[in-house]
């Protein structure tokens, strides 16, 4: 073999590289972690097996179940910890929102949100009795002050009047010539005239100056309204000219 052969043989000879492999290290990296993965899928599979256990009940896999208010109403009956009774009566409030005595607690504040706007709505109003002044010895027209709803407040000021005059009004001396069985049949407005219908009761029990007096009572009370300023007077239905005995003239509207 040549010079020239064995010299180009040696150069093509190539050094080992000082570098260690790839894999070597990849290797020694997941080898020191390899301990802690093993222990962390171990625990997480010791949960699962605790969880099951405990929810796996003859055979059949139990989810947990929350109670609501009316379970746990049975269930405290059951334990004897609450009485029959106050178990139905927890269960129905719960279930119907009703209370003991069956009535719905919403209709119960529908209610009281009704009263009270009936109650802000209410006007004053007078009602004109009777007074007798003991120095002349002479009745005449004197006024009480009242609080009624607004609602049909004219008919309702005139019942009020037809009831008479309380016990405390009573004590202060005021009477009334209005019959306690005077009734209203009908109100009919037209314009500010008001046609108030009485049954017979209106000229029962009265002649001269106390028939007179009990008009003026129910003529004094009708009017006191803004849109009201004259009544005519009918008895049963019928539109009369006179009234009473004596012929007390009734036939036009009458006012103040």
């Amino acid at each position: 073999m040549s010079p020239e052969k064995k010299g180009n043989k040696k150069s093509s000879v190539k050094k080992p590289s000082m570098r260690a492999p790839k894999h070597v290290t990849a290797q020694s990296s997941g080898g020191s972690n390899g301990p802690f993965y093993v222990l962390v899928i171990i625990i997480l599979i010791t949960v699962i097996v605790l969880l099951l256990n405990k929810f796996y009940e003859k055979g059949e896999l139990t989810l947990p179940h929350f109670k609501n208010a009316a379970e746990k109403t049975e269930s405290a009956k059951e334990k004897g910890e609450i009485s029959k009774d106050k178990a139905v009566d927890v269960k129905s409030e719960v279930i119907t929102g009703t209370d003991k005595s069956g009535m719905d607690k919403t209709s119960l504040s529908k209610d009281k949100k009704k009263n009270e706007q009936e109650a802000v709505s209410e006007k004053e109003v007078f009602l004109f009795f009777l007074k007798l002044d003991e120095k002349s010895e002479k009745i005449y027209l004197s006024n009480v002050k009242r609080r009624l709803p607004e609602k049909k407040l004219l008919s309702l000021t005139l019942e009020h009047l037809i009831k008479g005059p309380s016990a405390s009004e009573i004590n202060k001396g005021y009477i009334t010539a209005v019959p306690s069985n005077l009734k209203i049949r009908n109100i009919d407005i037209k314009g500010k005239t008001a046609e108030i219908d009485f049954n017979s009761a209106i000229e029962e029990g009265a002649a001269g100056d106390i028939l007179l007096k009990r008009i003026q009572q129910i003529v004094h009370t009708a009017t006191q309204f803004d849109d009201v300023d004259s009544i005519i007077i009918k008895i049963n239905g019928q539109r009369r000219k006179t009234i009473g005995g004596d012929g007390l003239s009734i036939g036009g509207p009458l006012r103040r």
